[in-house]
């Protein structure tokens, strides 16, 4: 009954945040009959989420204290070293960035190219600050992270926990390309959310990586393929040896001093 009631708490979160957004959709393209305001929101589409993500980040704060559930329960907590989660996060980003021009990706996956258009494109710099690189970092961080690394930690172990995260922030794309790649994202996340033992190391990385994302995207619009293929290897290289410190240096610690995540975590 437990596991039930786990699962049903984490997917009352997702129904809650699924609800808001397709209700401000509504909203701002029904309800409100303004053809400049639909052509803006067509030019720049991460603006619902902007306004969408700050009801959201309200409802889930008001939820929280119902609950009793502290912001240090969440994670936002001190964390042990920022200068790894911060490369991490960049060498994401411009992996990102590069591996989805990949001639044959495009081809592909067009879909998972169409997702990081919408994260960095729009005719607002504004609104990308805003809506992507930082509410939309938070709020993922904050549910994904947070609230369901939370609520998966009363029952699984901090493992599976990270895991099941990744799989719902996956599932809530609709698609099964985009929501392998996202959700292998989210791992990584989950992986400096853990070995530092705190929200804001994934939040900082999820920032960097978002920006530069952004950044990169701009410049290799002309790049060759080769050009893509070298920086996609060495990019993911060096994000996979940032992640093996970090989850070396969580077992190290863990050894030396009886430190361990899930510990931490429960």
């Amino acid at each position: 009954m437990k596991t039930v009631g786990v699962i049903a708490k984490a997917l009352l979160y997702l129904v809650i945040y699924a609800g808001i957004v397709l209700l401000t959709n509504r909203a701002l393209y029904v309800w409100i009959p303004n053809k400049e305001l639909h052509d803006w929101l067509a030019d720049n589409p991460a603006s619902l989420l902007v306004v969408a993500n700050t009801i959201v980040l309200a409802v889930y704060i008001l939820l929280l204290r119902l609950q009793k559930i502290s912001f240090v329960d969440l994670g936002f907590k001190r964390p042990n070293s920022l200068t790894v989660s911060v490369g991490a996060g960049i060498w994401l980003g411009l992996f990102i960035a590069v591996f989805t021009q990949l001639p044959w990706m495009k081809e592909g996956y067009p879909e998972i190219s169409g997702l990081v258009s919408f994260v960095t494109g729009g005719e607002s710099f504004l609104v990308f600050v805003l809506g992507s690189l930082l509410l939309g970092s938070l709020l993922e961080e904050w549910l994904f992270r947070g609230m369901l690394l939370h609520v998966f930690r009363t029952r699984f172990n901090v493992y599976w926990s990270v895991l099941f995260q990744a799989i719902l922030f996956g599932a809530v794309l609709m698609n099964v390309s985009v929501g392998i790649f996202a959700a292998l994202g989210a791992i990584i996340y989950g992986i400096i959310r853990i070995t530092s033992d705190s929200l804001w190391s994934s939040l900082l990385a999820h920032i960097f990586s978002t920006a530069t994302l952004y950044v990169v995207s701009i410049y290799i619009k002309n790049w060759p393929s080769d050009m893509l293929l070298i920086v996609t290897i060495i990019s993911g290289a060096a994000l996979l040896a940032h992640l093996y410190a970090m989850l070396r240096g969580s077992y190290t610690k863990s050894v030396a001093v009886g430190y361990s995540p899930e510990r931490n975590l429960n």
